[in-house]
């Protein structure tokens, strides 16, 4: 935290010095918004809409989208024009169910409520900014539900963060990249600006009326997540760097500066592991199956990923095998996959069973058995509900796959307008969290599709209050 005393100090002992005259002329902004993924770009796009005469968006890496253009990309959210025109029944009052069942009903049941019953208008909304749904509702894994809405299966994360990055930027936004925000700035307890540097480590205080944090989780922190969840040491690696090849910005920047003015958390113990070093090809439920290294099922692979995890946990070298066939519906990966040898391919199930090192009969009788299951739509084994084909038409795809860190399910802790919350139970003016840099809304496990709708949701309300509270706000640089 840096309060202007402290700017004031830094800069010079007189309010008349080169550099205090400098600061003096600099741009206050009505919102400021730090990172760059879809719940800082929501809230740009929601400020510039509810009227903020300026908004800037501070991304320290050299490129846009954080986790957000990595994702898959599924939202999960009621839309009955589409649902209907598939025979899915949904509300927004079974969503919420199946969000607290998903949480352990340790969800914040406000923030929860408000996702869900709003997710309708928010999938209206991205498209009116120029999000292009795909008509097909999905459940997607963990989803609980048919609802969950997608551009495409190549590259949908992608397409929300580009979309909503040049509607902000059509609309007057400004973007600095490689811009690393280290502070917040603060007067009397209220937000008055940042403390950035840039990749030349020059550092410079920038003004504005409102500050939203939309800096992601810390699952690429190894001290901070193993602070709340000691197993997560680092032979776990994220699912944004599976390999370790390639940078990975969550490292719990937004938390960290957030907890220096006093701000609370909720639920920051709760981090979601799923498998995801590779061998999944599918990110729906109903059309592949998970084996041990032996061959034999061992989860209902439609059930919570907390679920799931623990399974994988319970395995002896924490492994699996995920294998589908020809007739499922895969990404763009699929061919680098192959080509890497992380997805194997095979045209009987001996040819599987020998390149997987398990007994043909086993998995003979594995895969024999499920069908009969998915024909029946039931799975007397393990509860699995939603069944969307066999697996029986070669080639079959299979690939190994071990657990890694996914999603940091809590955060700082926040209010139904997007405020930060203090550990005293107030909110600290001015000053704005959405994403997966929040916490509240998941509870013990985050619900297929919802991180998604949660950091659409609050994004779009936090860039209308903080634009409310600029718009009421009488800003100085100067004491």
């Amino acid at each position: 935290m840096i309060c202007r005393r402290t700017i004031l100090l830094g800069l010079g002992s007189s309010l008349t010095s080169p550099l205090w005259a400098q600061e003096q002329k600099r741009k206050v902004w009505d919102v400021i918004v730090v990172g760059s993924g879809v719940a800082g770009l929501s809230a740009a796009c929601s400020a510039l809409q509810s009227g903020a005469g300026s908004v800037l968006i501070l991304e320290k890496s050299s490129v846009v989208g954080g986790h957000s253009i990595l994702s898959t990309g599924y939202v999960a959210g009621i839309d009955r024009r589409r649902q209907e025109r598939q025979g899915i029944v949904d509300s927004p009052e079974l969503m919420l169910q199946n969000m607290l069942e998903i949480g352990g009903n340790k969800n914040d049941y406000e923030l929860a409520r408000i996702v869900c019953f709003q997710s309708e208008s928010t999938i209206n909304w991205l498209e009116e900014l120029g999000v292009k749904w795909d008509e097909e509702i999905y459940q997607t894994v963990a989803g609980m539900h048919p609802r969950s809405h997608i551009t495409s299966l190549v590259r949908a994360g992608y397409d929300y963060v580009i979309t909503l990055l040049k509607y902000s930027l059509n609309h007057g936004a400004s973007l600095k990249l490689k811009t690393k925000v280290i502070d917040l700035l603060t007067e009397k307890g209220r937000i008055i600006g940042v403390k950035a540097k840039n990749e030349q480590g020059q550092v410079r205080y920038i003004f504005g009326k409102s500050v939203i944090l939309a800096t992601g989780g810390f699952t690429a922190n190894i001290d901070l997540r193993m602070k709340y969840d000691p197993r997560l040491g680092p032979e776990f690696p994220t699912t944004a760097n599976p390999f370790g090849k390639t940078f990975d910005g969550a490292t719990g920047d937004g938390l960290i500066m957030a907890q220096k003015l006093g701000a609370a958390t909720k639920d920051t113990e709760y981090i979601q592991l799923i498998p995801f070093w590779g061998g999944r090809l599918l990110d729906y439920v109903g059309a592949d199956i998970f084996v041990n290294l032996e061959g034999r099922r061992f989860v209902n692979e439609g059930g919570p990923w907390k679920e799931v995890s623990e399974a994988i946990l319970m395995q002896p070298q924490q492994e699996m095998w995920a294998i589908t066939d020809s007739q499922s519906k895969k990404g763009a990966s699929l061919g680098i996959k192959l080509i890497n040898k992380v997805i194997k391919k095979a045209d009987t199930i001996e040819e599987m069973a020998s390149q997987m090192k398990v007994s043909p009969q086993i998995l003979r009788n594995t895969l024999e058995t499920y069908n009969i299951n998915a024909k029946e739509g039931k799975d007397p084994l393990f509860g699995k509900k939603l069944f969307t084909q066999t697996i029986d038409h070669p080639p079959f795809y299979f690939g190994r796959e071990k657990l890694g860190v996914h999603f940091c399910c809590g955060g700082v802790r926040f209010n139904k307008n997007a405020e930060v919350i203090n550990t005293e139970g107030k909110n600290i003016p001015g000053l704005y969290v959405c994403g997966e840099a929040s916490g509240g809304p998941h509870g013990h496990d985050r619900m297929g599709g919802v991180a998604l709708m949660s950091a659409f949701v609050f994004g779009k309300i936090a860039g209308y209050q903080a634009t409310l509270f600029s718009a009421g706000t009488q800003f100085r640089t100067k004491s």
